[in-house]
């Protein structure tokens, strides 16, 4: 192994930690040469693993991995990791499943899947209060009629989208740390639904993917044949926590034979996140109302089948795009827009709009804690009229000496 020449902080540094790495323990002793024999500079665990992060970051090589040099450097190490080109798996997969790529196995067996993309959007103070449900259906029954190198749009143009919003959360607004635009669906009309409906609505979805738009119309009996789904999300895990908050599980209510993830499709991973407006930058598309979940669906849906459409044509479109867009992304861009609105599930459409939603208060003349405290005042105002009554001077005395008012409720009050 050639000897390796660092400078002098970095020498001293891993002199200090006291970490064997691969071949430079071989050149630089693991204690000071002034240090008397048998005694080492000893340090915490914390000190350590921050001063071989400072030696990893002044080397720019991984622990156990080979340096990495070349153009590829900066994509490999930067902020945005990008997968090489062609090398993604699940974006294999999609191909193979709009029969772009020759099927395998596992897609083999799904024949003709339906593509359902679900987004949701929770309330930024209280992440347990989902505010809105996007949805976006893709049958590939529908495309039967194109060809596998068909255009992208013919693709886009047979997808379906619904939004839905619970009338519980009606006037709850993401603004503090986003720009939330609940109202502004671009694609179509949201509906009104109780939260209580969610679920119901959810697995009729599920279960009968092609009649998407009959689905939040729980009075109506629904039929179709059987179907393998796919359930698609920008962020699955995401998304898969907020539907268990709606007690709806993917597993055992939705029943989906396949999950792609286009965060993952497009070359990203959990460490290195490739957002939904950074994706769609790169692809040449200017989305419009994002945070809205009926929007990201519809655009996470779209995404999925542009990228599966241009990597066939022209392999490693998806990843030389991405390498254009990377640092800080241009703001969001918003319209501000009302989309049409109707009242599906139990929801009853109110004589406003939004719907005025009468929450019940709490009576508190029956709560046991108001009413120990109204007889502890009115047992003290009893006191006090009693006192003036005998001793007037005293009483007014003691009045201008009077504290602010503060007692403890007694236990036993009367």
């Amino acid at each position: 192994m050639p000897r390796i020449l660092l400078p002098a902080p970095c020498s001293s540094l891993l002199r200090v930690t006291g970490f064997k790495r691969q071949g430079i323990n071989r050149i630089l002793p693991t204690h000071r040469a002034s240090d008397p024999p048998g005694q080492h500079r000893r340090s915490s665990l914390i000190a350590r693993w921050i001063e071989y992060a400072k030696v990893s970051l002044l080397l720019r090589v991984s622990p156990t991995a080979p340096s990495v040099s070349g153009p590829s450097a900066s994509a490999a190490m930067g902020k945005h990791r990008v997968q090489a080109p062609g090398d993604s798996r699940e974006l294999h997969i999609v191909q193979e499943m709009f029969g772009l790529r020759p099927p395998t196995t596992m897609t083999a067996n799904l024949g003709w899947p339906v593509f359902i993309c679900i987004d949701c959007e929770a309330f930024e103070h209280d992440q347990s209060k989902i505010t809105e449900i996007g949805v976006a259906v893709l049958d590939t029954r529908d495309c039967a009629d194109l060809w596998p190198g068909a255009d992208e749009q013919q693709w886009i143009e047979k997808i379906q989208y619904a939004h839905y919003r619970p009338v519980q959360y009606a006037d709850l607004r993401n603004k503090n740390f986003i720009q939330g635009c609940a109202e502004g669906f671009n694609f179509g009309s949201t509906a009104w639904i109780n939260l209580e409906d969610a679920k119901p609505i959810l697995r009729r979805i599920f279960k009968y993917p092609s009649q998407l738009h009959q689905a939040g119309d729980l009075s109506t009996p629904l039929w179709d044949c059987r179907c393998q789904t796919v359930f698609v999300a920008h962020g699955a895990s995401n998304d898969t926590a907020f539907l268990r908050k709606l007690d709806f599980d993917m597993e055992s209510d939705g029943q989906v034979s396949l999950t792609v993830d286009t965060q993952r499709v497009a070359g990203g991973s959990k460490r290195a996140a490739i957002g939904l407006h950074r994706l769609l930058l790169s692809m040449g598309v200017q989305p419009i109302n994002l945070h809205n979940a009926g929007n990201d669906a519809a655009y996470t849906l779209q995404s999925m089948v542009m990228m599966a459409c241009r990597d066939s044509a022209n392999p490693g479109t998806v990843a030389a795009g991405l390498m254009r867009y990377r640092g800080k992304m241009p703001p969001v861009q918003h319209i501000a827009f009302k989309a049409p609105q109707i009242w599906m599930g139990t929801a009853v459409q109110p004589g406003v709009d939004p719907p005025v939603i009468v929450q019940r208060q709490k009576n508190t003349s029956q709560d046991a804690t108001s009413v120990r405290i109204r007889a502890e005042r009115r047992r003290r105002k009893r006191v006090a009229r009693a006192r003036a009554k005998a001793d007037p001077k005293a009483a007014a005395a003691a009045t201008k000496k009077r504290r602010p008012w503060s007692f403890k409720p007694r236990r036993n009050a009367t």
